[in-house]
């Protein structure tokens, strides 16, 4: 019996190949949350929980403004990768992710939630 190909699972990310010129980008923009950071002279003893903060906050950009691009139909096969109420596996989702948008895509709304989020973040704290 053949199978459908279509819906096989998402690939795991961990064995894709990397584009330095994006990964130094991705690198960059992590770079520029610590010099907000710096900037805002956030206290040592805050800083991870700052910093956690803010990588949630661009995680949840990065998600609303991909989701925006899908399709109902990918947004269900996404909401299915959380099950029940249960964490989702994030490797399926940066895989499902990693399946539906090229690199390059996936890095500038990467780059656009992280200046969005900091930019935000910034004018909030001067």
């Amino acid at each position: 019996m053949a199978t459908d190909d279509s819906q096989s699972e998402p690939q795991d990310v961990s064995d894709v190949p990397v584009d330095q010129a994006l990964a130094g980008r991705v690198m960059e923009l992590y770079q520029e949350v610590d010099q907000v950071l710096d900037d805002l002279r956030v206290p040592e003893e805050e800083r991870k929980e700052v910093e956690q903060n803010l990588m949630e906050a661009i995680a949840a950009d990065l998600l609303v403004r991909l989701g925006e691009r899908l399709s109902e139909d990918d947004k269900q096969d996404l909401a299915a990768l959380g099950g029940e109420g249960k964490e989702p596996d994030l490797n399926l989702v940066a895989g499902f992710f990693r399946d539906k948008f090229a690199q390059e895509e996936l890095v500038q709304a990467l780059a656009e939630a992280t200046e969005s989020v900091l930019k935000e973040f910034s004018d909030a704290m001067r």
